[in-house]
């Protein structure tokens, strides 16, 4: 009763604050996409604008498969797309043993070599052809292997037209679809919308974080501890209060942005909002693993370090490409929301979940280890 109670004051409170609420997760965030996307148009070239990809083939493996591959990016469509060259700005080099690690069902990929950073867009695009002729093949060589083992008459004819079918289906849905996809670019708009969500992440962890120590100043924090309530139990409605305030916070932030028409207009409802739960269950865990370990002071200095770090290297509001010095440009790795940012962008430009559910997971476990290291630190000792 007493946590129904509690989350029910939490909800009152956020409705009773929505011009607060309004004007800093969806105001603020659509006037600086505004403002820094119009800045970075020319940094995102419109789909028929793209140049080729200039790519070099090193194939090691000179098998049936490995030609076939190659037979494929020198086909008109591919040319389109491709440029085969030997001085590519990826270089694509087909393994040794590749067709039979294939046949064979092991593990093995074509690898990518990019001399330097041109575009995450043309990786998607390469990434994905390689990923769509690997998954083709062994499809085929699946089938190709059942039939040979059976006992069905005329085996020849039955495995072309299976063979037939699937390449026409395909043509259709697959490769060709895949690509199309890969290409589509992101606006200035909907980069902003998916880099400054980081930044967003950072300022609703400062929230989570300012509404705990308020509660500790107003006295509420005492009244409850007092109860026959555990510190246990009271660190996870904490966790509770954080991940529907950042819920919501979220979800202000992507209507704001879907109903203004700048990014999320085509994007499936529902991977937005698996994107948002998981979301909000690491930013929960991460303003937990905050108050259990640190007070408002340190809080404060760690949660406004990593957001500066995050503003100055994940791409935002200074776009990668534009970064000189290799040493600056590898700091970008390590901006902590790069992965949630890369997760939106994934979203938008494919809209489909498959394609950054890896990402999704990583969360959730990255979350799971925050709360199990933060129960540890409240079981020692907590607000003694």
């Amino acid at each position: 009763m007493r946590i129904k109670a509690t989350i029910m004051v939490t909800l009152k409170s956020l409705v009773y604050g929505w011009k607060n609420v309004l004007l800093m997760f969806c105001v603020f965030p659509l006037i600086l996409a505004l403002i820094i996307g119009n800045s970075q148009k020319e940094h995102f070239k419109p789909e028929v604008n793209r140049d080729k990809i200039n790519i070099t083939l090193i194939d090691e493996d000179n098998s049936k498969l490995s030609n076939s591959f190659k037979e494929l990016l020198n086909s008109d469509d591919m040319k389109k797309i491709f440029n085969i060259t030997n001085k590519g700005d990826y270089i694509l080099i087909i393994p040794k043993n590749y067709q039979e690690n294939l046949i064979n069902a092991k593990e093995t990929t074509i690898k990518i070599d990019e001399k330097k950073r041109i575009s995450s867009t043309n990786e998607l695009i390469i990434t994905n052809l390689i990923r769509e002729y690997g998954e083709k093949v062994s499809e085929n060589i699946v089938i190709q292997n059942k039939i040979a083992l059976s006992d069905i008459e005329n085996k020849y004819n039955l495995y072309a037209t299976i063979n037939e079918k699937i390449t026409k289906l395909y043509e259709k849905s697959s490769l060709n679809t895949t690509i199309v996809k890969a290409e589509r670019v992101l606006t200035s708009m909907e980069n902003q919308a998916a880099t400054l969500m980081t930044y967003m992440m950072f300022t609703i962890v400062m929230s989570c974080i300012a509404s705990y120590n308020l509660d500790k100043e107003n006295g509420s924090f005492k009244r409850l501890i007092s109860t026959p309530m555990t510190k246990m139990n009271f660190f996870n409605l904490d966790l509770i209060i954080f991940f529907i305030s950042s819920f919501i916070f979220g979800l202000v932030y992507l209507l704001g942005f879907r109903v203004a028409g700048f990014a999320f207009k085509d994007t499936n409802p529902i991977n937005l909002f698996c994107i948002l739960i998981c979301q909000s269950v690491l930013i929960a865990c991460i303003s937990g693993i905050i108050i259990a370990f640190f007070n408002k002071k340190i809080a404060n200095i760690i949660v406004i370090f990593l957001m500066y770090f995050q503003i100055i290297f994940g791409g935002g509001f200074i776009p990668v490409d534009v970064i000189g010095n290799q040493t600056v440009r590898s700091l970008t790795n390590f901006a902590p929301g790069n992965m949630l940012s890369q997760v939106y962008k994934s979203c938008i430009i494919t809209n489909s979940i498959t394609n950054f559910s890896k990402e999704l997971l990583l969360m959730l476990i990255v979350a799971g280890c925050l709360y199990l290291i933060s129960v540890i630190k409240i079981n020692i000792r907590w607000e003694e």
